[in-house]
């Protein structure tokens, strides 16, 4: 556990003095800023459309936008994060150092996971500025939040294994993305065209739209929370064992 600790501060220190990291925080920062404005306008000029949601729970889960978000910014936290390692070859040092592949692999989880958050928590003043022309549903928002970081924790965890198996950081964005886009998020659209009962459970189930709507509102399923974690755990496994078959190689 002490070199796992050791590893996720070498990791921080190597994330926070990148520029990619401060070019993900502003343009996560200004993509969201817009989408909170375009709610906040639409609530204010149309309250009717909206009907009891608030332009929190528009912008936690209510549209397409709040999927985006995340099918987008989780690849970019972790692309450079093993990429990066077989690029600039300092892989050769975390082979050599008395450390097993599984605390490489929780460190990076952590120093990714931190960036995510990082990236969420100035989004907190949002809900200040709501509060001043409104009311805060303050467990809806804590809810919300925390359906962020788990979702957060199952995409991280696949852009992870990208990043180990992938040649560049492009690469290990694209990995990620198609996984996260083209399995998770279009598995999920089953919901809308299959009509048998156990069909609708199962896509119900992966539905990720339909999470994020119920994060938003308050809605935190034990289910999600096993069918996000259980992602995040299998993803962390093949990383590690990624990671094995590059140090034998």
């Amino acid at each position: 556990m002490r070199s796992a600790w050791a590893i996720y501060k070498r990791e921080l220190v190597s994330t926070f003095y990148s520029p990619l990291a401060y070019v993900v925080m502003v343009s996560f920062l200004l993509f969201n800023g817009v989408v909170f404005y375009f709610f906040m306008d639409l609530v204010a000029s149309n309250p009717t459309i909206s009907g009891t949601r608030g332009p929190l729970q528009l912008f936690f889960g209510s549209t397409i936008l709040s999927v985006l978000t995340l099918m987008i910014f989780c690849p970019a936290t972790t692309m450079r994060s093993f990429a990066e390692e077989w690029r600039s070859r300092t892989a050769e040092t975390l082979f050599t150092a008395p450390v097993s592949n599984l605390s490489v692999v929780l460190a990076k989880f952590g120093g990714a996971m931190t960036l995510y958050a990082s990236l969420w928590l100035p989004t907190l003043l949002y809900a200040l500025v709501v509060r001043r022309y409104g009311s805060v549903d303050w467990g809806a928002l804590a809810c919300a939040y925390t359906g962020v970081m788990l979702v957060g924790g199952a995409f991280v965890g696949v852009g992870l294994l990208a990043s180990a198996v992938a040649t560049s950081q492009v690469t290990a964005f694209v990995g990620s993305f198609g996984v996260i886009g083209g399995a998770m998020f279009a598995l999920g659209l089953g919901r809308y065209i299959f009509t048998e009962e156990s069909q609708l459970r199962f896509f119900s189930y992966v539905n990720l739209w339909e999470h994020m709507e119920r994060f938003a509102v308050g809605m935190l399923d034990t289910r999600q929370v096993v069918y996000y974690g259980s992602v995040a755990v299998l993803s962390l496994s093949l990383t590690v064992r990624a990671l094995a078959a590059r140090r034998e190689a």
